[in-house]
């Protein structure tokens, strides 16, 4: 029951992303952010206004960057808002021991078999071969630099991220199935947010030069991935249902900002914009178009 609870779980993540980056563009990481925000504020003078003020002229990746901190400073209220319900214990945090004892009382030596391999792959020593891996693979392909750069930057990143928040936070993981192997503080699950983060920048790094519907596909297995580990860890027993939330909620958002100070398609960061004139074959010149200059 357990291990199909979380195929089904991983399965809807999946293909959530899938239809998410098939149907609207702007969810595709392997997009340029800067133009899809550009669009949405295009008659917005108010906001054009305030977000100039605020940014270097001529940025390529200013409104997609900033766009991205606004995500972070999302993400951290979230996260506030998750260490203020445990310090109370309400919220989402009464939810957690009830998730617990379900999964305690549907686990088997099967189950806990499959999530013990499944919740490997937010390992540390998994995360930093796959890191090696598609970096080696990303200077081979693509002969960029900036890849392995990238890629360093997630996985160092969240490492820092949810190392830092788990000794200030400090919480105890659950004891309803004590493990010897899983020691230190819960909040937030580090394979979690490993996994989140981590196989995303994989995803974009596979995605350059792909087809939109084969963006879509490692998008949505590289959100399924992040999805099935935070559920072996709250399974397993070793992370409490918030701690799970909080470690996605970190991945995904570091991944974005990463994303985005490199550039949705590993644009050279702060590169100055180009403007593509096409010159229609009637009436007056037109203006020009903003687009991501690639590296």
């Amino acid at each position: 029951m357990v291990v199909l609870v979380a195929l089904v779980a991983c399965a809807c993540a999946g293909v959530g992303a899938f239809l998410a980056v098939r149907h609207w563009p702007q969810a595709d990481p392997a997009l340029s952010a800067t133009e899809t925000i550009g669009q949405g504020l295009r008659n917005r003078r108010g906001a054009r206004r305030f977000l100039r003020s605020r940014m270097t002229p001529g940025t390529a990746t200013g409104l997609a960057l900033t766009a991205a901190l606004a995500g972070l400073v999302v993400t951290g209220a979230v996260v506030g808002v998750l260490v203020w319900m445990i310090r109370r214990d309400a919220g989402l945090v009464n939810v957690d021991l009830g998730v617990e004892r379900w999964a305690l009382e549907h686990s088997t030596a099967f189950s806990d078999d499959v999530l013990e391999t499944v919740t490997h792959l937010g390992d540390t020593t998994t995360i930093i071969a796959v890191g090696v891996a598609i970096s080696a693979y990303g200077v081979w392909r693509w002969r960029k630099p900036t890849i392995p750069l990238f890629v360093l930057a997630v996985v160092l990143g969240q490492m820092l991220i949810s190392n830092t928040i788990k000794v200030i936070i400090d919480r105890a993981r659950p004891e309803l199935r004590p493990r010897a192997d899983f020691t230190g503080t819960s909040f937030p699950s580090g394979h979690t947010t490993a996994a989140a983060a981590t196989y995303l920048a994989v995803a974009l790094v596979l995605a350059i030069g792909s087809s939109p519907r084969a963006r879509a596909a490692l998008v949505g297995v590289a959100v399924a991935i992040g999805v099935a580990v935070a559920c072996t860890r709250v399974f397993l027993g070793v992370h409490w249902f918030s701690d799970a939330v909080a470690g996605l909620a970190i991945g995904w958002s570091w991944f974005g900002l990463c994303a985005v100070a490199f550039g949705g398609r590993i644009l050279r960061f702060g590169a100055p914009a180009k403007v593509a004139v096409s010159p229609p074959a009637h009436g007056p010149p037109p203006r020009g178009r903003v687009t991501a200059e690639l590296e």
